[in-house]
């Protein structure tokens, strides 16, 4: 296998990938005694105005405005561009072979089209199926963690399913099921439990983040640059901290204005976020949260849209900038090869742009040839490892130095990482 693999001995150390293992649509509260996790689970599109919200809100909508724009429409793309949301099926590796008695269900905690998260998945599970000609491969949609989670699970071994493939955490909802079904094999989004046929992926969203930050920090002539999250969860906060170390390296006045939302998918409330941090001056809005209104917001202000593994180039051309883009496939492919040859290795993997998880779609227009041979020489510098985006020294935005010189976080340790906000962001993690 290509992905970092993490073997089950680390579950030691699962604790600390409490908050990273979170669902796209749950609300986890991790306790300070790590022996302890409650999984709270909430609507998957809540309509609560969380106070914490409404507080920053207001903050934001206290600052001056102050937003750039541009006219140009023509489209650029860098030369380590791979397949955008219209990705065309992988070559078939085994043409002459047929799969029809491998049965794989992916389960989609929303909507196959969402355009984002969802869809992402889908795509890959679309590539996937074109390299095993025949596999019987379905999904389902609209499955919250919790209780309607393991009845879809269930109801996919019932089906005759080999292989079943959870795109959120869905953990605690498939594991008895795992345990009860050895024959079948399962794949779930940041899992960190230990199962002899299960396996745990997370992505590596730093890798792409941190192109993205670059493409800001070109873009901005405010030097304020928005940037709504959902949770303040491991993956979140890391990939936010690469985004604004990207930024800084080609502008260093740049600053990061972060706000927690609680929510994956709220257009109320983002609209709210996004009209806030325009009006304070952000001048391009990035976002790991699931509505399309930054692109329609920053659209009416002259800016710039930075998209969360989505392709929105043709719904708002002037204003879109660039977005990193997950590619599963790889991933998926490997894991029917491993069950196929009896070689399943169960455990955690994790795998960005060098395991070739995560690719961009097109850059926007206004994006230059020197930022994107920029782009080109970070992505070659990750991939050949001459590149670390988390070498030290890193200060966090409270003065204290989070990663000394020359020491850094290594590739499997990074999905414990962040509960920290790097030097350049204007916010902090909501306490709790």
């Amino acid at each position: 296998m290509y992905s970092v693999h993490i073997a089950s001995s680390m579950v030691a150390k699962s604790r600390l990938l409490t908050l990273a293992c979170v669902p796209r649509t749950s609300f986890t509260k991790h306790f300070r005694n790590k022996r302890e996790a409650i999984m709270l689970t909430m609507h998957k599109r809540p309509r609560h105005h969380f106070r914490l919200l409404t507080v920053l809100l207001l903050a934001l909508s206290m600052l001056a405005a102050a937003c750039g724009g541009s006219d140009s429409t023509e489209t650029k793309t860098s030369a380590t561009d791979t397949e955008s949301t219209e990705t065309e099926p992988a070559e078939t590796e085994a043409s002459g072979e047929d799969y029809s008695d491998f049965k794989v269900v992916m389960i989609l905690d929303g909507s196959a089209e969402d355009g984002g998260w969802n869809t992402t998945h889908l795509r890959s599970g679309r590539k996937m199926e074109a390299n095993f000609p025949g596999i019987d491969f379905s999904f389902v949609e609209e499955i919250e963690p919790g209780q309607p989670a393991t009845n879809a699970f269930q109801d996919a071994v019932d089906a005759g399913a080999d292989l079943v493939i959870g795109t959120t955490f869905y953990q605690f909802d498939m594991m008895d099921v795992a345990d009860e079904n050895p024959e079948v094999y399962f794949l779930t989004w940041a899992g960190f439990e230990p199962q002899p046929n299960v396996g745990h992926f997370a992505q590596a969203s730093e890798d792409g983040r941190y192109m993205d930050g670059i493409v800001a920090g070109s873009l901005t002539k405010s030097n304020i640059i928005g940037y709504p999250v959902g949770f303040p969860f491991e993956e979140v906060n890391r990939a936010l901290n690469a985004f604004t170390l990207g930024a800084r390296e080609v502008n260093p006045d740049a600053e990061v204005r972060a706000v927690y939302l609680n929510t994956w998918f709220d257009p109320a409330i983002e609209q709210q976020a996004a009209e806030a941090l325009a009006n304070a001056g952000a001048d391009v809005i990035a976002h790991e949260v699931g509505s399309q209104v930054y692109a329609t917001v920053m659209a009416q202000n002259d800016g710039y849209v930075i998209g969360y593994t989505n392709d929105w180039s043709d719904f708002e051309p002037e204003a879109w900038a660039s977005s990193l883009l997950f590619d599963w496939s790889t991933y998926y492919i490997e894991q029917i090869e491993d069950i196929l040859a009896g070689e399943f290795e169960a455990g955690n993997s994790y795998g960005g742009l060098k395991e070739g998880w995560i690719e961009f779609a097109p850059y926007g227009p206004d994006v230059t040839q020197e930022t994107l041979d920029l782009i080109d020489e970070r992505v070659a510098g990750i991939i050949d490892g001459t590149f670390d985006i988390f070498a030290g020294p890193i200060m966090d935005n409270q003065g204290n130095i989070v990663i000394a010189e020359g020491e850094t976080i290594a590739f499997g340790d990074r999905g414990a990482c962040c509960q920290w906000l790097v030097e350049g962001i204007v916010g902090e993690i909501p306490a709790g």
